[in-house]
């Protein structure tokens, strides 16, 4: 290997040799033949699936506008064919296994900052004209209160005070008992008690509908699980929700431009309830079923995963 991590195919071919114990030359011609076949699979449009290494396949691209990088004059790209390479989770795991425990840290500056220091000036002074009003409006009041109140006027001594008038007390004679003549069997019923209940649980909402994705290049069940339930092994439910309208009844193909349905759950990817449970292991046993009719090694794994079910 080079001092800038590049294998040369002397060094490749070596290295096979030595791992499949055969001699240069059989290696040699054996990584030959491997590339022309698949190039000449790749030149029919065909897609090329190595177990536990990836996917290689083709998209055709129409003719559009571009800018010459050079000049920046306007230029014609005509159409043509792209070749892509996708790894699948085993190698992409394998390959990024020393920098599973980094995270992302933003590096640029947080551009709203300023809006919430703005945010906080403007409810601060709003906040403290709030408090202006509220004690010109206390103080207003106290002064209307104070004006209100007349001062007594003094009593002339010509006047003689009013003497009080004394007279006879009220005599109030209580009224009667009130006397129950019901029979003595309706008199010995209690009054009924009044039972207070509960408010009515309200009904369940509706469950959610379903929401729609149209796919573009490049996507894959796996990554529009991914982004759109935040974990990609519910892939599965995707592909058994749609199975019925794909053109390609195999899990690791889809068209370009279709529309899939991407279900709603009881519940939801982080809390899933047993409903949920139940239709992901029902779907990984379809995309089980359908990998044992295209001879797919990986049938074995997902039938073993959808017989043991799932907890959360």
């Amino acid at each position: 290997m080079s001092n800038d991590n590049k294998i040369t195919f002397q060094a490749f071919t070596e290295l096979v040799a030595r791992r499949a114990r055969v001699s240069n030359v059989e290696a040699d011609a054996y990584i030959h033949q491997l590339a022309m076949t698949m190039g000449e699979e790749l030149e029919k449009g065909g897609d090329i699936h190595l177990y536990r290494f990836g996917r290689f396949h083709t998209t055709h691209v129409g003719e559009q506008m571009g800018h010459d990088p050079n000049s920046g004059e306007p230029l014609t790209i005509p159409e043509h064919t792209r070749v892509h390479f996708r790894p699948y989770s085993s190698l992409r795991f394998a390959v990024n296994a020393p920098f599973r425990q980094l995270r992302i840290k933003e590096l640029t500056e947080d551009k709203t900052a300023w809006r919430i220091r703005s945010g906080a000036l403007i409810l601060l002074m709003l906040l403290l004209v709030l408090l202006i009003l509220l004690g010109i409006g206390v103080k207003s009041c106290m002064f209307t209160q104070n004006a209100s109140v007349v001062p007594p006027e003094k009593s002339s001594s010509n006047i003689e005070p009013a003497r009080p008038v004394y007279e006879a007390p009220l005599t109030v004679t209580p009224a009667p008992a009130p006397v129950n003549t019901a029979p003595a069997e309706e008199q010995a019923i209690p009054a009924p008690a009044i039972v207070v209940t509960a408010p009515a649980e309200p009904p369940p909402t509706a469950k959610a509908t379903a929401t729609v994705v149209t796919v573009s290049s490049g996507d894959t069940l796996w990554a529009i699980a991914a982004t759109r339930w935040g974990d990609p092994f519910w892939w599965p439910v995707i592909y058994a929700e749609n199975r019925p309208e794909l053109s390609h009844p195999n899990p690791d193909i889809i068209d370009i431009g279709i529309t899939l349905r991407i279900p709603a759950l009881a519940g939801s990817v982080n809390s899933p309830r047993a409903a949920d449970l139940r239709l992901k292991a029902d779907a990984y046993q379809i995309v089980a079923d359908d990998y044992q009719k295209l001879d797919n090694p990986r049938a074995a794994e997902y039938a073993m995963v959808a017989a043991r079910g799932f907890t959360k």
